[in-house]
């Protein structure tokens, strides 16, 4: 909630959005997940036009027939939380960070303590900088980030836009 809190005041003519989601086991999924070759399987794609994640982030205005190549690329778990540090304290166009860059970095470490603690090497980060639905403005300031949690089989998003 803080980090979200955080990104929409410094993101303000955009936002911030984050969801999590269970996935159930599926041997096709395990396989290519446990590869970490997810867009052979068009997953990125099928996931972020499905109901439960479009039902779930209205906000993202996702139309499943006009989804656009989200172009996500493969992360480190290790580095999430500085990611998360850098889009905090750069800020949006118009709104700043209130605290520090190290403010911005405990929020960040926080952030991904919350969601995965020590587990590092069981998370699957996967970040775009793409417009991939319209709630994006398409410069600067949009950031995705998927984590698959592979352990507690879910997946979350964190979404995040500004524009001047």
């Amino acid at each position: 909630n803080d980090v979200l809190h955080s990104l929409r005041d410094t993101h303000t003519n955009g936002g911030a959005e984050f969801a999590q989601f269970r996935i159930s086991a599926h041997p096709a999924f395990h396989w290519f997940g446990s590869r970490n070759r997810l867009w052979e399987m068009q997953f990125f794609e099928r996931f972020l036009s499905s109901d439960a994640v479009v039902s779930s982030l209205p906000e993202l205005q996702i139309d499943p027939a006009n989804l656009s190549d989200p172009g996500f690329q493969c992360g480190n778990s290790l580095t999430l939380d500085g990611e998360i540090a850098w889009l905090l304290a750069s800020g949006g166009a118009y709104g700043r960070f209130s605290g520090t860059a190290r403010e911005a970095k405990n929020l960040g470490a926080r952030f991904c303590d919350a969601l995965f603690g020590d587990r590092f090497v069981e998370i699957q980060v996967h970040s775009s900088h793409e417009p991939w639905s319209p709630w994006f403005h398409g410069i600067a300031w949009d950031s995705t980030w998927l984590g698959l949690d592979k352990r507690l089989s879910k997946v979350w998003m964190l979404c995040a836009t500004d524009t001047d």
